[in-house]
């Protein structure tokens, strides 16, 4: 079956290890730290990145990820809810899980790829960017919000566009089934907060679409494997 949901990302651990699931095996203990990112521009962006100890490989190689260690990552994006949470933070958690983390050594270039395959579960989100939007396509922007089905579940990975692809995502529909291409980033915003005088400065994760093609259904892979778990139960 097509995988519906990859990342491969290349940055640096800034925060200690942090253990948020314990179990006798190594292998089964999940670890949530933080990886930073240079892009080409010269902005930085900061993620979340969770993995489990079979991610490491070994024992031996999990003493490697301490703070400031250089790492490729694989996985996937994924998302969950957070319970209770306080009027500053997002009700929605988005995060890389990482199934592959290895220290960057010997270094190779750098990378910063994701692709996703999903539903538009929320009507697309068209805005300027900045004054002139009427006349000059490059400074207007898109977000869709895509469910993603994988064996862990269904994540909501919100994306955005610019310019003429911003144009062409306004016009997809809730249901719209798409296949997008791009680069995971992270942005700050101001977030009103009902009873407090200042904004509170939120940070939000998304990728960052360079293609967005509309498939209109499932594609053929995700048909067959319906169709033979169908055989199977039959």
């Amino acid at each position: 079956m097509e995988r519906r949901n990859t990342i491969g990302i290349i940055g640096k651990l800034t925060a200690p290890m942090e253990l948020i699931v314990d179990a006798a095996e190594w292998e089964r203990k999940v670890y949530e730290t933080k990886l930073k990112r240079v892009r080409p521009s010269g902005r930085e962006d900061t993620f979340i990145v969770r993995f489990d100890g079979q991610a490491a490989g070994s024992e031996e190689e999990l003493k490697r990820f301490g703070e400031g260690a250089d790492v490729i990552v694989g996985g996937e994006i994924r998302s969950e809810n957070v319970h209770n949470p306080k009027p500053e933070e997002s009700r929605v958690k988005v995060f890389i899980y990482a199934e592959a983390i290895v220290v960057n050594d010997p270094p190779v270039k750098d990378q910063n790829e994701a692709r996703i395959c999903g539903h538009i579960c929320k009507p697309p989100h068209f805005r300027p960017t900045g004054s002139g939007f009427a006349k000059d396509t490059r400074v207007v922007a898109t977000s869709v919000l895509v469910a993603v089905n994988s064996q862990s579940g269904t994540n909501y990975i919100p994306c955005v566009c610019f310019g003429w692809l911003a144009v062409h995502a306004n016009r997809l529909k809730v249901g719209d089934y798409i296949e997008v291409y791009g680069r995971f980033h992270s942005r700050q915003h101001k977030k009103k907060i009902e009873g407090r005088k200042l904004p509170y400065l939120r940070t939000v994760y998304e990728v960052c679409a360079f293609k967005i093609k509309r498939k209109g259904k499932e594609d053929r892979g995700e048909k067959r494997e319906k169709e033979r778990r169908i055989s199977e139960n039959a």
